[in-house]
Parts: C-alpha cells; structure tokens; sequence
C-alpha cells in the first residue's frame, strides 16, 4: 500500500482498505487509520449503470471504484511532534503488535503525545485508539481506562440537556 495523496502535513491518504484504527507506519511517521471511502471514476458519475458497463468493454481501466483509507499522523519514530511530510509514494506498512507497544512504553511510562491532536481531529478515533492500546498494554490498563472515561466526559460536555 502506497500513499496516493498528501492532504496536509498531518493527513494523507493511501489506496487500499486497513481496519479503523489500524497504526501505521510511512517512513519515520507512527499514523493511524481514520477514514474507509470508496471513489468511482468521473465518469461513471454523470452516466447510467448501463452506459458505463458498455462503457467498460472499450475502455478497461474504467473499472470497479477505488478504495482508499485516510490517515493522521500521530508522531515520528522517536516519540515527538512529526517534522518530515509523508510523499506521494512512500510505502505504508501496518506496524507490528511490538513495534506499538516500544513507541507507546518508553522506560515503564506511556506516552501518547498526539492524544490532544486526535481528540481534536476525531473523538471516535481517539477512543478506538485508547481502546486498542488497551488491550495491547494490559499492564496499563488503570490508565487508559482513566483516558477513555476523559474522552466520554469531554463528549458529554458537548451535549445540551
């Protein structure tokens, strides 16, 4: 899987489908999966499913609609603020259960230094995230549990009753 589109320094996307809150890794950046779409060609849109059958017969590459998956990146390898934009091109590789466990324990202690941007960007995201790590990092479960009470909290407060 390769990334296809660059939206901003902190958002791209790739062809393909990965799970929802899937972590990522391109190049240096840690990302996370935040978004499934498909996307039909142009001209399929203004013509009849009849049309764009026969359409299809000459015209091969005129196929079935693309999947893509949308991604924020989270931080760099080492844990900080992301300095290096992805490209269109890099490679997308899903990380490993120990390789997201090293990047979110650093001497005993985890650390989720993109948690304000996430909650920003997508609360639901953010929980399904807190949820993973949860079950990865049983050890820091007391913790992520306290996160994912904030989370609920911080919905609730938005609500008017």
């Amino acid at each position: 899987m390769r990334v296809v589109r660059v939206s901003s320094a902190r958002e791209f996307e790739a062809e393909g489908e990965i799970e929802i809150g899937t972590f990522v890794r391109v190049g240096n950046a840690i990302s996370i999966s935040s978004e499934v779409y498909q996307q039909e060609d142009e001209i399929s849109k203004y013509l009849g499913k009849a049309d764009v059958e026969k359409l299809r017969k000459f015209m091969p590459d005129l196929s079935e609609p693309k999947t893509f998956t949308k991604f924020y990146v989270l931080m760099n390898a080492e844990g900080n603020e992301p300095v290096r934009m992805v490209k269109i091109g890099d490679q997308v590789e899903v990380m490993s259960r120990d390789e997201i466990i090293r990047i979110h324990v650093q001497n005993g202690e985890v650390r989720m230094p993109y948690l304000p941007f996430l909650m920003r960007k997508d609360r639901d995201l953010a929980r399904t995230a807190v949820s993973r790590l949860m079950d990865l990092i049983p050890d820091h479960r007391d913790l992520f549990e306290m996160i994912l009470i904030e989370i609920e909290y911080s919905l609730l407060r938005e609500v008017d009753v």
